[in-house]
């Protein structure tokens, strides 16, 4: 009887050395994992501190076009146009920073995924609108400010206002078309492999990077 107490008391023994040891390599693997997933994500937000760091000179640059053709509105609207477009993107780009820094890495694995999945998915959204309305801005207004500018060139006459305005109104018309498109296909496209890869080469390859590293906490935590 006493040899079965002291087995059972050595089994107990053995099953708590085994889970300690269980524990200290997921902490090993966490603390891995986590320097693998924050490299990543320094990375994203370094970049992204770079795209409003330049959307800000920009910014700088439009401000000074605006003083200097205040009081003429065919080149002040587009550049206010293009301004507020700038000040948007700059702060979707402090905001994507911001919730980057803003991930708890104490927090259960599946935390912090849910964090990062949100964060890629608030990467796409930005970029899908920066598509849209990009046209918008990048081409009308964008060629009246920057011909005048930096060259001192009057769109308006080379390409006549008729041109810039159809322009311009053909880009506002494709948004509406492009929005019921993407909820018409977006779930075919979104189950082809190429569409799945080129969505992920938006979200940014250090997004991809830190979710496949916290993958790793998953598969052993399954394990």
């Amino acid at each position: 009887m006493i040899d079965l107490e002291m087995l059972q008391e050595k089994w107990t023994q053995q099953d708590r050395k085994l889970d300690e040891s269980l524990q200290l390599n997921r902490r090993i693997l966490m603390m891995s994992v986590t320097r693998e997933v924050r490299s990543p994500l320094r990375r994203f937000v370094f970049f992204q501190g770079v795209a409003a760091a330049a959307g800000l000179a920009m910014l700088m640059a439009m401000g000074q076009f605006m003083y200097q053709h205040w009081m003429e509105p065919r080149f002040l609207v587009p550049a206010v146009i293009l301004d507020v477009w700038v000040v948007v993107n700059v702060a979707v780009a402090i905001r994507q920073a911001v919730v980057a820094e803003q991930i708890e890495f104490d927090q259960p694995v599946t935390g912090i995924q849910k964090q990062l999945e949100s964060l890629r998915i608030m990467r796409l959204r930005a970029f899908r609108w920066d598509l849209l309305t990009g046209q918008l801005v990048w081409w009308i207004p964008f060629l009246i400010v920057a011909l005048q500018g930096a060259w001192g060139i009057d769109a308006y006459q080379i390409f006549g206002r008729n041109f810039l305005a159809l322009n311009f109104l053909l880009g506002v018309a494709v948004i509406p078309v492009a929005i019921w498109a993407s909820r018409k296909y977006g779930d075919r496209l979104g189950r082809s492999w190429l569409m799945r890869r080129v969505a992920e080469e938006i979200a940014g390859r250090d997004l991809r990077v830190a979710m496949d590293s916290l993958a790793k906490i998953s598969e052993f935590d399954r394990e």
